[in-house]
């Protein structure tokens, strides 16, 4: 199969998980704080980021190498050694998984707020699950098949869903928001977990173990996992501990952890094919080095399309969106949910160029990047949050991803001479603030249930007949699109295929 095919192939299985994902996110997200209010959700934020902190953490160093080494190894066809470097890194992380979890479970029992301790207790339990279940998932995505974890994300979010609805209805209060999250995260490493050990125990056990690769995978590790620590303060949501410490309104974290929710759902598109693309880049290291800037370049146009309208349009629909789903108790946080998605669009580029960094062994330029990204971050926060709250929370971390992305992605082009399409991507910026524009205006005066959908409405007719008129799309990007068509549901294909080539101008 073509990396265009496997990339689109593995985008629509990635995209239809986090579909899932999303939407049960969505609607539990809107219960919790429907259910909790801004100031009593405030504490539960902050210890789920810690939590949350915590397993990512752990959940990547190891893990990274797994998918890394696997990828390249399977790229080769040396499915031994891939099954050799699974079952390694699987006995490293559930060892540090071990020490991790109890470590910060003496933690919070001693330290944490009497009212909350069960609760502290149970996000930490949660850690445990998540930090093993991360080899499994990096094994599934080295292999190229996403599809294989599909079954495990269903399941999970649907106990999740269950379990969120029962403490709304039942009023099990905080505590049943950490019984959720850890239920969800148990089920979620059991069904993913054993087919995948019964997939890979199936591998020949024979292997060439060639010589240095642990000290390759040694070297790769301890930058990845430097760079995830640096990197959850640009790309997570750090700026919580400097409002929780800084801001005299305990209500400015749920503000800003809401408004960083939304905008987090709109990269959802840009996260599934990057996350594809990327998976593809490793693989490829092993298949033909050469043809890696041409596959990055084009991935960057793809983004581009992806979430530079989408972004532009959802700052547009902000408010009126946040007062229709979570009330008005959250009308304060209107400025912050409406300045997200236009602040964290430089999110949805990092994948393609930290991917090509890391799978030639060139962390040390990502770390870079993300260190000088994160004193950006607190730098500016830390100025701005007294003041403002959580706004000055989100320009901060606004202005630390444009610092990364753009550092990233010019140390990228200079190495290996990757060519972006300037003129399509700025075509795309300029249809996206007409969409935007449009959006706003039509939106300015109605309800948040009609602004929503009139808006929405107007910016979509205006952002496809402007990639029509200005040639957007190109010849080629018709059959990269059938892959993605091809696995709807029957009977809307023929529809969306046709709609397709309407987009796309004849030369």
């Amino acid at each position: 199969m073509s990396n265009t095919k496997t990339i689109a192939k593995n985008s629509g299985w990635y995209g239809l998980e986090n579909i899932i994902s999303t939407v049960v996110a969505i609607f539990t997200s809107i219960a919790i704080n429907r259910y909790l209010g801004p100031s009593k959700n405030a504490y539960i934020v902050y210890i789920s980021y810690i939590a949350s902190l915590v397993s990512s953490l752990g959940g990547f160093g190891i893990p990274a190498t797994t998918r890394k080494y696997m990828a390249e190894f399977i790229g080769m066809g040396d499915r031994g050694t891939a099954r050799y470097i699974f079952l390694r890194t699987l006995l490293m992380q559930t060892a540090l998984a071990t020490l991790t979890t109890g470590g910060f479970l003496y933690w919070v029992l001693g330290d944490a707020n009497p009212d909350y301790k069960l609760v502290a207790a149970l996000l930490v339990l949660s850690i445990w699950p998540s930090m093993v279940n991360s080899i499994p998932a990096q094994a599934n995505t080295a292999m190229e098949d996403l599809s294989t974890n599909l079954p495990a994300s269903i399941i999970s979010a649907l106990v999740y869903f269950i379990a969120i609805a029962a403490t709304v209805l039942l009023h099990w209060g905080v505590v049943g928001v950490g019984a959720s999250l850890l239920s969800m995260r148990i089920v979620d490493f059991l069904v993913r977990f054993f087919p995948t050990l019964k997939r890979v125990l199936a591998w020949e056990t024979t292997h060439i173990h060639p010589p240095g690769l642990r000290n390759r995978m040694m070297a790769f590790a301890w930058p990845s996992i430097a760079t995830m620590a640096v990197a959850m303060i640009v790309w997570g949501r750090s700026e919580i501990v400097l409002l929780k410490s800084l801001s005299v309104d305990i209500r400015q974290v749920s503000f800003y952890s809401l408004a960083f929710t939304m905008a987090d759902m709109l990269m959802l598109a840009a996260g599934v094919f990057g996350t594809a693309a990327g998976v593809t880049i490793f693989v490829q290291y092993g298949r033909d080095k050469s043809r890696l800037p041409a596959i990055t370049a084009s991935t960057f146009r793809y983004l581009a399309l992806i979430s530079i309208p989408l972004n532009f349009i959802a700052a547009s629909l902000a408010v009126p969106a946040l007062l229709l789903l979570y009330g008005h108790q959250f009308q304060d946080a209107a400025m912050v949910v409406a300045l997200a998605p236009l602040l964290c669009i430089f999110k949805a580029f990092i994948s393609p160029a930290q991917s090509l960094l890391q799978c030639s062994e060139r962390q040390s330029f990502v770390i870079a990047a993300t260190v000088l990204a994160g004193v950006v971050d607190w730098g500016v926060a830390w100025w701005l949050i007294p003041a403002h709250g959580a706004v000055g929370a989100c320009i901060g971390n606004g202005a630390a991803q444009a610092t990364a992305v753009i550092v990233m992605w010019a140390i990228t082009i200079y190495l290996y001479k990757v060519k972006l399409p300037w003129l399509q991507i700025a075509k795309i910026v300029f249809i996206s603030v007409l969409a935007s524009l449009t959006a706003h205006f039509v939106a300015l005066r109605l309800a948040p249930l009609w602004a929503v959908l009139c808006g929405g409405c107007a910016s979509l007719v205006v952002l496809f007949g402007l990639i029509y008129l200005m040639r957007v799309l190109e010849p080629e990007d018709h059959d990269r699109f059938r892959i993605l068509t091809g696995m709807l549901p029957r009977p809307i294909v023929a529809s969306a295929d046709k709609f397709l080539m309407l987009l796309i101008r004849p030369e």
